[in-house]
């Protein structure tokens, strides 16, 4: 597998994005990617804590449980450590994440908010994922679901999906896909040049 990764903070704030893969073995693959909520106090600290929270979740309890046990409880521990820091802080905090497991030739997949997953497979791509998120108006996006230490809805989303050699995942926020073309996203040489108006953060992974 052939991993790349990239982000950069937008030209008026400081990044509140982070992303973690860890190879577990030449065929196994862990991939977090959180966006800080620019709304809610802490954006950097709530992406960073459940981005941690979550990759070590998963390497630690990973053949424990069912994949999508895993993911569940995975969440649920993020969710946790995210309530204990906003009681600890006496503020509201969170962040959208996207969570990939590769194993061999099966990827599986939730996230919860608007951090989006792509495929792309034999010159066709496709976006996997809906946004959890609905039209507040003056270009503002009010997130549906994310991790902010309220708990995680039972019908939380998860998908397994059939990957081969050649394919391509990308997981990104929104400061990148709303910039750049999907053609891009894929091609693109990283890191990628230029001033991007929000945080944009990309996780790329060819089989």
């Amino acid at each position: 597998m052939k991993i790349d990764c990239f982000s950069k903070g937008g030209k008026h704030y400081a990044n509140e994005d982070n992303l973690c893969v860890r190879q577990l073995s030449p065929q196994q693959v862990v991939a977090v990617l959180a966006d800080g909520m620019g709304g809610l106090n802490f954006g950097k600290e709530a992406a960073d804590l459940i981005v941690h929270a979550v990759s070590e979740f998963i390497c630690e309890n990973l053949g424990r449980n069912s994949i999508q046990e895993l993911f569940g409880k995975a969440l649920e521990h993020a969710d946790r450590i995210i309530a204990q820091k906003s009681k600890e802080t006496h503020s509201k905090m969170g962040a959208a994440i996207a969570l990939v497991f590769i194993d061999a030739n099966t990827a599986h997949f939730t996230w919860l908010g608007n951090v989006r997953i792509y495929l792309s497979e034999q010159a066709k791509t496709k976006l996997l994922t809906t946004d959890h998120s609905l039209d507040a108006g003056y270009g503002k996006q009010l997130l549906t679901r994310c991790i902010k230490g309220k708990g995680v809805r039972l019908d939380w989303p998860y998908r397994v999906l059939s990957v081969k050699a050649g394919c391509k995942l990308i997981l990104c926020t929104d400061g990148l896909y709303k910039q750049l073309g999907l053609k891009q996203l894929f091609t693109t040489q990283l890191p990628i040049l230029g001033e991007f108006e929000d945080d944009a953060s990309m996780i790329r992974i060819e089989i």
